[in-house]
């Protein structure tokens, strides 16, 4: 009996001691996915994109901040019909590019991948190891063997944990509330409904205005070459090599910036990019030569030096939309009935989205910033 008895106790404790644990790892989850931690556009983006029915994508956009203002995935839909998303972050690395690719293959199976070569275009290879650019990325990647090898090999071993349990690193991010609150709640609905509705998209009502030096200023038709910055040339090389490996459909693709003379050397190694690119057969789309042909207007479609604004994202989103569909036969692929009721949702959204930025460019005179945030579907509904 005494036998029993104790039996009984061990059981009745191990279960306790196992709903213990199960409750630790669910508030460890709760609190690092919510709220110990750095969430803004980055993360709700990449939160989208993970939500995404598993190979649905037809077309993935790869690369930094030129991606997700420059293109709307949402209106892509509504005009040709196939769907996509841009896998971007800010400023992201070229060690991170490549991480972003493998885990567009490990999640989707997109007809076309188009790439940014923006971060091997800098004169320098310091933004490698900066780290806000990294923990841009890395920390809104759900546990994978692609980041377990990324921090494996491109962390320093002292800072592994931070990376996978980021409430380490983020703890004191309580001091900013209630500012972080809105992001929480974004997040949550997000995730609730299980779509993202502008699909990544960002962008604000700010309208660039050149100085009165308008001969510094032009849209960016630079033929001169130079060389990349040997590092990132070499991670350049690699990931074209990793492509042409796995017989990967990639284009290449370069977004228009504003160009002055800080930025005409970024032009110029666009331009070598392209070669590059061309020499492990992949193609190059540098809508910075093309930029005629688009329509886009220097003086009113873009809202900085390197970012194009609602205006621009339309010009932008029809040229390529059109070369996708018509070059290289980009078709929708067949969605399941609540996938094309998420997209049409996304498509009407962008409409709304458009007529609200519209009104406040032109009515309003104000500055707003728009990504996928609780206030900005507030008031776009309105419209």
């Amino acid at each position: 009996m005494e036998k029993k008895t104790k039996k009984k106790l061990y059981a009745t404790r191990t279960v306790k001691l196992g709903c213990f644990f199960l409750a630790l790892i669910l508030s460890i989850g709760i609190l690092q996915g919510y709220l110990l931690r750095r969430l803004d556009h980055n993360s709700i983006r990449l939160d989208g994109f993970y939500l995404e029915e598993k190979g649905s994508l037809d077309v993935v956009f790869l690369g930094a901040s030129e991606m997700y203002t420059g293109i709307s995935a949402g209106y892509a839909y509504e005009k040709y019909g196939f769907t996509s998303f841009p896998y971007a972050t800010e400023s992201i690395t070229a060690d991170g590019t490549m991480l972003a690719l493998k885990e567009i293959l490990r999640t989707q199976d997109p007809q076309l991948i188009v790439i940014d070569p923006n971060a091997y275009l800098y004169g320098f290879d310091s933004n490698e190891t900066h780290e806000g650019h990294i923990h841009k990325l890395v920390d809104n990647i759900p546990l994978s063997e692609n980041k377990i090898d990324y921090i494996t090999n491109h962390v320093s071993s002292d800072q592994w944990l931070e990376y996978y349990m980021p409430l380490i690193k983020y703890h004191s991010i309580w001091s900013e509330y209630p500012d972080p609150i809105r992001r929480v709640v974004s997040k949550v609905k997000q995730d609730i409904r299980g779509t993202s509705y502008l699909k990544g998209f960002r962008t604000t009502t700010k309208i660039f205005k050149p100085d009165q030096e308008l001969e510094k200023y032009k849209p960016i038709q630079e033929n001169g070459k130079i060389e990349l910055q040997p590092t990132l040339d070499k991670k350049y090389r690699e990931l074209l090599q990793f492509c042409k490996d796995k017989d990967l459909k990639v284009v290449f693709m370069r977004t228009p910036h504003v160009v002055d003379k800080t930025t005409r050397n970024r032009a110029k190694r666009t331009n070598r990019a392209a070669e590059i690119a061309n020499e492990y057969g992949f193609d190059f789309i540098n809508v910075e030569h093309d930029i005629d042909k688009t329509g886009i207007d220097l003086y009113n479609d873009f809202y900085n030096l390197d970012h194009m604004n609602i205006y621009g994202t339309v010009k932008m989103t029809d040229y390529i939309g059109n070369i996708l569909t018509t070059k290289y036969g980009v078709k929708g692929k067949e969605l399941s009935e609540k996938n094309k009721e998420n997209w049409e949702k996304s498509a009407k959204c962008f409409d709304q989205l458009y007529k609200y930025c519209d009104y406040l460019i032109k009515e309003k005179k104000e500055m707003v910033q728009i990504e996928e945030d609780v206030n900005t579907l507030s008031e776009i509904s309105k419209y």
